[in-house]
C-alpha cells in the first residue's frame, strides 16, 4: 500500500470515530436534558446531514483545486 494511502485511510478512520463520539455525546446531553426520542432522533438527523453537506462542499474545493 502507498503511505498516501495509508495515511488518508488513517485519518478517515479517525474522522469517523470522532463523528460517532461526538454523535454519542449529543445524544446523551440531549437526554439528560428531558428531550423526547423523536426530538433527539430529529436533530441527530440534521447533524448527519450537515456533516454530509460538509463532505460534499470539501470533496468539490479539492477536485477544483
Amino acid at each position: 500500500m502507498q503511505p498516501e494511502r495509508i495515511t488518508a485511510l488513517s485519518t478517515a478512520i479517525i474522522a469517523f470515530v470522532t463523528i460517532i463520539g461526538l454523535m454519542f455525546g449529543f445524544y446523551y446531553n440531549l437526554k439528560l436534558s428531558g428531550f423526547e426520542s423523536r426530538e433527539i432522533f430529529l436533530f441527530e438527523i440534521i447533524f448527519i446531514v450537515s456533516v454530509w453537506i460538509f463532505l460534499i462542499w470539501l470533496r468539490r474545493k479539492i477536485k477544483n483545486e
